[in-house]
């Protein structure tokens, strides 16, 4: 991951969102200074982009984390239920797994 240009400038517009959006709270708390999500987009288009460029890099599952799970769950169902469904719910899954990558504990169980 960090051997590639794509990945440390997504992971930089990322950091630099959080940065810009911090400051403006910091200003002015009362205000929803990300309304369009853009903190949580960046990190979306980060582990896109790690699940799809650098599969081999993805962490497996962890253990302890009850967002894994609950992926692994789903997969587990959707491939019974309705496998027409699988694609998006695997590629949540690996955005997931992906997100461990650069996200602390605290964050990456929210996606």
């Amino acid at each position: 991951m960090w051997d590639c240009a794509e990945c440390i400038r997504r992971y930089e517009a990322m950091k630099h969102v959080q940065a810009v959006i911090a400051g403006l709270t910091a200003e002015d708390p009362g205000v929803d200074w990300d309304v369009t999500d853009s903190i949580v987009a960046t990190q979306i288009n980060l582990s896109r982009h790690i699940a799809d460029a650098h599969r081999e890099a993805l962490p497996d599952w962890d253990d302890t984390c009850g967002t894994c799970a609950d992926h692994r769950t789903t997969l587990e169902r959707t491939g019974r239920r309705t496998p027409d469904l699988l694609p998006g719910a695997v590629m949540a899954a690996e955005e997931h797994r992906a997100r461990h990558l650069f996200a602390p504990p605290r964050v990456v169980g929210l996606l």
